[in-house]
């Protein structure tokens, strides 16, 4: 086990004395400390002979008194798997995980902790490993079955080449709708707009069939891992010491404007709108003010007050689906530093509009969102299983 972010949140004390009184096999390999933490920057066991040996990953926004977080990568690029298995629990975003991952040639898997949803099939990584993880709500528990293969280079999930191959017969089915519309359509506009939306989903459809042959090729060239999220249920009720705990500190910032004191440093744009790509819903009026108007009236456009009520607009697990952009790589990744990004807008189901905005005869959006974007946030787990497309999309359709 790694301590991240959330735990830390209520002080190091607290971490260290749950630690001891749990005897949790606490692992954390990039943090130094004045007065060093109790943990061991690795840990390493044995199953059936094989060695495995587990790195515990800081994010480097953790605020810790008297220590610093240093460098992942730069532990992780000296580590070579060779008769060894190297698993990472990394508290990173996204972004950073995704850097990690480029540089941690060595490491077989990377478990995240940030991630909302669970992984059903792991993501590969460029060095043939995996990232996996189960979410980061304490609703399942990820297990991972291992067989290595003498002389394996990387690791093959057994459910992967299904769900590749799903991706391009749902990418070949949009091909062939949008080709039936453009050729019933009448007028110049709607052409040019299916041709854009063609382009897109022929793009997705060669990562998917790229994605599908790299599951599939050379299985006995590397080891298998079967993966499987399972389910915990809702008999076991809430531990009433922590329960205070969470609540004290929800209700010690409820209200609290975000500050720059203590923030991750963002990328914004001119005039301090936005983040990296994406410029806000108001770069978005001018030209589109009955679309606005129409969005206005939405529940998108009240997410991230409706979040605030919940006193959850600083919770991880929360303001991504509540704010523009988090779920990008190159968006808002702090709760703290939103930059007019707050609420469900524009970018949320287009794409990042920045270069749009600057060039709209030439940068061009996604005109009619997939559902795919829609249920990276409407997935019925995090909505209760409440979410009908045709009547959600009915609702904002503008």
């Amino acid at each position: 086990m790694m301590p991240g972010r959330g735990d830390f949140a209520f002080g190091r004390a607290f971490v260290e004395s749950v630690g001891k009184e749990f005897e949790l096999p606490y692992v954390i390999s990039n943090v130094e400390c004045i007065t060093p933490l109790p943990w061991p920057a690795t840990r390493s066991f044995e199953r059936n002979g094989v060695k495995i040996v587990v790195y515990g990953i800081a994010n480097p926004s953790l605020e810790l008194v008297g220590c610093r977080v240093t460098d992942p990568g730069a532990l992780l690029e000296t580590v070579r798997a060779d008769d060894t298995v190297v698993i990472v629990l990394s508290d990173l975003d996204k972004g950073r995980d995704a850097d990690l991952a480029k540089r941690a040639t060595g490491v077989d898997f990377m478990v995240r902790s940030d991630s909302i949803e669970g992984l059903v099939t792991p993501t590969p990584m460029a060095n043939g490993g995996l990232i996996l993880s189960s979410g980061s709500r304490g609703r399942q528990l990820g297990l991972l079955e291992v067989e290595l293969t003498p002389g394996a280079l990387g690791w093959r999930d057994e459910g992967e080449g299904a769900a590749r191959a799903s991706d391009v017969d749902a990418a070949t089915a949009k091909l062939k709708e949008l080709a039936t519309r453009k050729a019933a359509a009448t007028d110049t506009k709607s052409v040019e707009r299916l041709t854009r939306q063609e382009e897109f989903w022929t793009k997705k459809q060669a990562d998917a069939r790229a994605a599908l042959e790299l599951a599939t090729a050379a299985p006995g060239s590397k080891g298998r891992v079967r993966n499987e999220l399972r389910g915990l249920g809702v008999d076991a009720g809430e531990h009433a010491p922590t329960l205070e705990r969470v609540s004290a500190f929800k209700a010690a910032n409820t209200g609290s404007a975000p500050s720059a004191a203590g923030a991750v440093s963002s990328p914004m744009g001119e005039g301090g709108v936005g983040v990296g790509p994406f410029a806000g819903s108001a770069a978005c009026t001018a030209c589109h003010a009955p679309q606005a108007k129409q969005w206005a009236s939405t529940g998108h456009a009240r997410a991230y007050a409706a979040l605030v009520a919940d006193q959850r607009q600083f919770d991880l697990d929360c303001f991504g689906c509540h704010v523009t952009g988090a779920k990008d790589a190159n968006g808002p990744q702090d709760p703290r530093a939103l930059h007019g990004l707050e609420n469900v807008g524009c970018e949320s189901c287009h794409g990042a509009g920045r270069d749009h905005a600057a060039s709209p005869t030439t940068a061009h959006l996604v005109a009619s969102p997939p559902t795919s974007q829609c249920v990276q946030c409407h997935d019925s787990r995090q909505d209760g299983g409440r979410f009908e497309e045709a009547a959600y999309r009915a609702r904002v359709t503008h």
